[in-house]
């Protein structure tokens, strides 16, 4: 199967797909991120795909500037052409129609360009009947239409899978291919519109008025971008990835369904909106928070960690047994089995959100409030308890360090934000104290003297990449002798091959073993910017991109031995790691300059 490195992705904010460096829309689920697959060729070479046959022809593909159009520059002999995949931008809350754009473009020569059409609807379990309409060719998925606007010169002939479709192109000349999708009882809206130039322009516009600057510029759009794409625009809910079961280990069972929203994970990318001025897409968050929390005030509500993109509880996981797999890593899973695990963290993490955009212009309004009042007491009323941790392990239940810390983060937050909603002097006083109680239950009973670190939990001997994460949340304190010790203790551990971090390395139950975790590597890269070895943190940041693909895009981990990506692709952690990396090392780098400036001013 294909690399997953070797894959762009483009998307229209309800949705996305997967496009190979080879042209070929291996992965597209509609009308939703979460919705069954019309193209699943990432887990079974039968899964369906919308391919460009390329036998002898050498490509290059990348992105079209500052946007979401991937480019594929097919040449052979002196013969060139290119094809612009898009999806064309739909940032309304109602959506009845989504459209996958190919535009051919002749460059030298005379060309013939060669597709295949194969959508495999249901995770390629439905029977598709594609027939020839006007021209056109179209399909039903279930009571939804499809249909394929075709060229008046394109060949269409049956084949074995789907539709094969050829062209002759000539220098200067361009063609298009759309997909419409049209939802149930809807009318296409095709049009006579320039998509290719709407969907340029659209990104051309969207780029404008970020907060980019211009340390790694390059770097950090292509990461926004991507976060852009996972965002669902109908409610705000922000995906943990596009895709399920593309896998850990190849081979293994560690393949998880990452198309729903973690109130963790999600939270964390509000940093990254907030760094680079991405207003609303972090004001439409908050508007989910908002739908999930509609019944706060009532004594039956709980916070759960993970929603569907519509603000639903998510569902358990089913096992579709008839695909492979990526690579046969099965099972393939559609849900998540986590969804009623308890993971403490997920309070302090909502709140300290709360806190963190209180500094931009977005307001806390009542329900807001409400909500804040109920994570504290529920910090209050669970800190105590074990749980499933932030790497929600599927065995056992522990007082996991990062749960307890990210209590702390939660109370220490509200103190933070008591005038501004209004924190009765009582409740004040009570935060205080809890937050004082919960500080020095982490250092008596999470911290190793003799290991001079702390440990995954009390009782163990193991330590976890999160010990990085707690000088960003200032748990630990920069001036502290202790934190460098802590972070380099647990880098000795943890640290492979100069800049691969893993979670950690105990067994967790599960069989086989993940590999190095993206996001730790920036977590650690952002430490050390943050404690001002910044030429540390820099080196490290270089090193790391040697391995990132020309795409940008970067998986959820990483083999530590070559960089070969691994896991849910493109992942919204790694994207925010990535941003957050650059704001530390550009925000600490600029201080350092300054303040050497100011010393030689005054010699």
């Amino acid at each position: 199967m294909i690399p997953i490195k070797d894959y762009f992705f483009i998307g229209d904010f309800h949705t996305a797909a997967l496009v190979s460096k080879q042209g070929s829309i291996d992965w597209l689920c509609l009308p939703k991120f979460d919705s069954e697959s019309i193209f699943a060729a990432t887990l079974d070479n039968n899964g369906g795909s919308f391919s460009v046959k390329s036998d002898g022809y050498n490509i290059n593909s990348k992105y079209s500037g500052e946007t979401a159009i991937v480019e594929h520059h097919f040449t052979k002999d002196k013969n060139e052409f290119v094809v612009k995949d898009f999806m064309f931008p739909q940032p309304c809350k109602e959506c009845h129609n989504h459209f996958i754009v190919r535009r051919l473009c002749g460059v030298k020569g005379k060309n013939t360009v060669e597709l295949n059409f194969n959508p495999r609807p249901g995770y390629a379990k439905s029977e598709v009947d594609i027939h020839k309409e006007n021209g056109k060719l179209a399909f039903y998925n279930n009571e939804d239409k499809v249909l394929l606007f075709l060229p008046e010169e394109m060949q269409k002939k049956k084949a074995e899978n789907g539709f094969d479709l050829s062209i002759r192109l000539s220098e200067g000349e361009e063609k298009e291919i759309v997909m419409e999708y049209i939802c149930e009882g809807k009318k296409s809206a095709r049009g006579e519109k320039d998509m290719f130039a709407d969907t340029f322009n659209y990104w051309k516009e969207w780029v404008k008025d970020k907060n980019f600057g211009d340390f790694k510029k390059e770097e950090i759009i292509r990461s926004t971008i991507t976060l852009k794409l996972l965002q669902y625009y109908p409610t705000g809910a922000i995906v943990a990835a596009p895709t399920t079961s593309l896998p850990c280990e190849i081979g293994g069972v560690r393949n998880w369904d990452y198309r729903f929203t973690w109130i963790r994970d999600a939270t964390f990318t509000l940093y990254a909106f907030y760094v680079t001025n991405c207003k609303e897409e972090a004001n439409s968050f908050f508007d989910f928070v908002r739908l999930i929390a509609k019944d706060v005030s009532k004594k039956d509500f709980h916070m759960k960690l993970m929603y569907t993109i519509d603000g639903k509880e998510s569902f358990d996981e089913i096992y579709p047994d008839h695909l492979s797999g990526y690579e046969d890593s099965k099972p393939v899973r559609i849900g998540n089995n986590a969804t009623d695990q308890f993971q403490l963290d997920v309070y302090g993490t909502l709140i300290d959100a709360h806190y963190f955009m209180s500094k931009s212009d977005i307001e806390i309004a009542e329900l807001d409030r409400d909500l804040l009042i109920y994570l504290a007491d529920e910090i209050k009323r669970r800190w105590k308890k074990e749980d499933h941790g932030i790497w929600e392990m599927r065995g056992k239940v522990f007082h996991y360090t990062y749960s307890k810390v990210m209590a702390w983060v939660g109370i220490d937050r509200m103190i933070k934000l008591a005038d501004e909603i209004g924190l009765e002097k009582e409740k004040l006083e009570e935060y205080k104290k809890l937050r004082d109680e919960i500080y020095n239950w982490i250092w008596d009973n999470c911290y190793n003297e003799k290991l001079q670190n702390f440990t995954q939990h009390p009782g163990c001997n193991d330590v976890d990449a999160s010990n990085i994460f707690l000088v960003l949340v200032q748990f630990l304190d920069k001036k502290d002798e202790r934190t460098k010790t802590i972070i380099n203790n647990t880098c000795k551990k943890l640290l492979e091959n100069e800049v691969f971090v893993y979670r950690y390395l105990l067994d967790d139950g599960l069989e086989g073993r993940d590999n190095a975790f993206v996001l730790c590597t920036f977590w650690l890269i952002s430490a050390w910017a943050i404690l001002e070895d910044t030429e540390k943190a820099l080196s490290l940041y270089e090193k790391f991109r040697k391995y990132v693909d020309n795409s940008g895009l970067i998986s959820e981990q990483m083999k530590a031995a070559d960089g070969e990506y691994r896991g849910n692709f493109p992942q919204g952690f790694s994207h925010l790691g990535d941003v957050m990396s650059i704001h530390y090392l550009n925000k600490y780098i600029s201080r350092g300059k300054k303040n050497q400036g100011e010393a030689n001013s005054k010699v």
